[in-house]
């Protein structure tokens, strides 16, 4: 049987958690359990539902100390982000469990003017949710509470390096409700395929690759289907911008977290000469706190994997090759003597500021 193996990516020795992958016939058993619990949920007071998910919401923040510390230990998460996701996934909750009293439904104004037109929002079933390592706790969240809320189960499938963070959620969470209808499902890419098949409607967030396979699974069956992939976001620097607000901004913005979000600034495009805000972008990554994700102060911790390792490397490597200027120098600082580097300083080539001729003009990026 498959194990899922979650390692600590600033300690790699330190195994956070090792079990055994959910199977095939382990996730049809989990939504069997799932579709008989959903029935007497979504029949349930909406008040019901609401003091459920408030309970939740008192146990997540209960737990917060714990939550913020399993964070930083399994995806390298820096401390201060941490105490933050747990903050806003507590928030989720008690948002959710508030919006279960909203209107289901609208009456509308019939067009020949004769009796009465009115739409009304069920539930759908069986939720199967695909989540990323990177905000373990809030993108699980946001997609279980409302679909909790609103009288469905869930069946979730975490990115294998965030493990850990789901079970313990699943503790957490699942006595509050139901058995049954919350239900975590560690595994790789067999097991996301499963809940997707599974599931009456989908909710993915990851990589393009991953996302455009959910979405052709999920639409060959009928089943609605929403998937994230991530994004560009670029920042627009304008002429009367304040160039040291900017690049303060965008130094935290483009690698905080060492840029492992999907919001992270991606490129900066400069109307006019970047020469002013070159320098004072390079000049505030390098004074941007890089360390054990553990230590309050650190913005720019490990990278989650040897695979995330490689691919920093290379695309420092493929923007030199395309005529980028690296303008800073990149130091690999491992968290303990021996171990391979995961860790890179902020000036490190993930965080390379160069400039390049575009078609269009330059830009600082």
């Amino acid at each position: 049987m498959p194990v899922v193996r979650s390692v600590s990516p600033q300690r790699p020795k330190d195994i956070v958690v090792s079990i055994d992958a959910a199977t095939n016939d382990g996730v049809a058993l989990a939504a069997q359990a799932a579709r008989s619990a959903q029935a007497d949920w979504a029949a349930a007071p909406p008040a019901n539902r609401a003091n459920a998910l408030h309970a939740a919401a008192e146990a997540v923040a209960g737990a917060a100390a714990e939550l913020a510390d399993l964070a930083v230990r399994e995806v390298g998460k820096p401390i201060a982000e941490a105490r933050g996701e747990v903050a806003r996934t507590v928030a989720i909750l008690r948002y959710y469990a508030q919006q279960v009293f909203d209107p289901t439904g609208a009456v509308h104004e019939p067009g020949a003017g004769v009796g009465i037109a009115y739409t009304r929002r069920r539930p759908r079933g069986i939720a199967g949710l695909v989540t990323p390592w990177n905000f373990p706790f809030a993108i699980p969240l946001w997609k279980a509470a409302p679909a909790l809320a609103f009288g469905n189960a869930v069946l979730l499938k975490p990115a294998p390096q965030a493990t850990a963070c789901a079970l313990r959620l699943a503790e957490l969470i699942g006595p509050q409700l139901p058995r049954g209808l919350f239900t975590v499902l560690p595994g790789d890419a067999e097991t996301g395929q499963a809940v997707v098949a599974a599931a009456d409607v989908v909710s993915f967030t990851g990589s393009t690759t991953a996302g455009a396979a959910v979405a052709a699974a999920a639409t060959a069956r009928g089943v609605p289907v929403q998937c994230e992939m991530g994004g560009q976001n670029p920042a627009i620097v304008l002429p009367d911008a304040d160039v040291a607000v900017v690049a303060r901004q965008v130094a935290y913005a483009a690698f905080g977290y060492a840029g492992q979000k999907c919001t992270a600034t991606k490129r900066v495009i400069v109307v006019g000469d970047p020469t002013a805000l070159t320098d004072a972008l390079v000049a505030e990554v390098e004074k941007l706190p890089c360390g054990d994700p553990a230590e309050p102060d650190t913005v720019v911790g490990p990278v989650i994997d040897d695979a995330a390792r490689a691919r920093v490397l290379d695309a420092a490597v493929s923007a030199v090759s395309a005529g980028a200027t690296s303008a800073t120098a990149g130091r690999c600082r491992p968290a303990t003597a021996g171990t391979r580097c995961r860790r890179w300083s902020p000036a490190c080539p993930r965080a390379i500021c160069c400039t390049m001729r575009r078609s269009s003009g330059r830009s600082a990026r």
